[in-house]
C-alpha cells in the first residue's frame, strides 16, 4: 500500500492541473492508506493478544444497536463491490446482553469483511444471530452465523485458517489484499470471551 499511496500521490502532484486525474490519484491515496492503516492495525493487535495485554471489559450492551452499527460499518464496502447483506437476527428474545462490545464489534467486522472480500461482485451474504436454549440462569447462549456465496477455500487451508499469517494462496485468490491475522484475532477475542 505505501508504493501506491506514494506513486498515486506523485501522479497528483504532477498532474495538479487536470482536477479529474488529482481526484482519482486522491481516492486511490485514500483506500490505500485505509489498507495500510488496516495492516498496522491487525499487527498491533495481534501483538497484543500474543503479550496477553488485551483485556475483556464486560458491560451491557444491546445485540440490535452492536448489528445497526455493524452494518453502517460495513456498507459501504458491501456497496462498492454490489453486493446483498441480509442480516437475521429473529432468534433471538433477549437483546440485551453482558459483554465486551468493542470486541465482539471487531470481531463482527473481521468475519464480514472476511466475506465481502471473498465474495465476488454481485455475491450474497447472509450474518444470522440465534439464541438457542440454556438452562444457566442469567446466561445466554448465542450462535452467529456468516455465510456467503464467495470463492470458499480448500480443505487442506481450513485446518490452518485460524493460524496467524496464513492465507490460502491460490490463483483466485492472488489479488486479495490482507496479512491473514483476521481469523487468528477472531479466533483468540472468541476464546477470550468464553466462545
Amino acid at each position: 500500500p505505501m508504493n501506491a499511496i506514494i506513486g498515486f500521490a506523485t501522479i497528483a502532484v504532477s498532474h495538479i492541473d487536470n482536477k479529474d486525474q488529482v481526484r482519482d490519484c486522491l481516492q486511490k491515496v485514500l483506500s490505500s492508506s485505509n489498507h495500510l492503516l488496516s495492516l498496522i492495525n491487525d499487527i498491533l493487535d495481534m501483538s497484543r493478544i500474543e503479550s496477553g495485554k488485551v483485556q475483556i471489559k464486560e458491560q451491557e450492551c444491546n445485540v440490535s444497536e452492536i448489528m445497526h452499527n455493524l452494518v453502517s460499518i460495513i456498507q459501504p464496502q458491501v456497496k462498492a463491490k454490489q453486493l446483498e447483506l441480509f442480516i437475521d437476527t429473529f432468534e433471538v428474545a433477549n437483546e440485551d446482553v453482558i459483554a465486551d462490545a468493542l470486541k465482539l464489534n471487531q470481531v463482527f467486522i473481521n468475519l464480514l469483511s472476511n466475506a465481502v472480500k471473498y465474495t465476488p461482485a454481485g455475491g450474497t451474504i447472509s450474518f444470522r444471530i440465534m439464541q438457542k436454549a440454556t438452562f444457566r440462569h442469567g446466561y445466554g447462549d448465542y450462535v452467529f452465523i456468516v455465510k456467503d456465496n464467495g470463492i470458499g477455500m480448500s480443505k487442506d487451508f481450513v485446518a490452518h485458517i485460524f493460524e496467524p499469517f496464513e492465507r490460502e494462496a491460490t490463483a483466485t485468490q492472488s489479488g486479495i489484499q490482507g496479512t491473514g491475522l483476521g481469523m487468528a484475532i477472531t479466533k483468540n477475542i472468541v476464546e477470550m470471551m468464553g466462545g
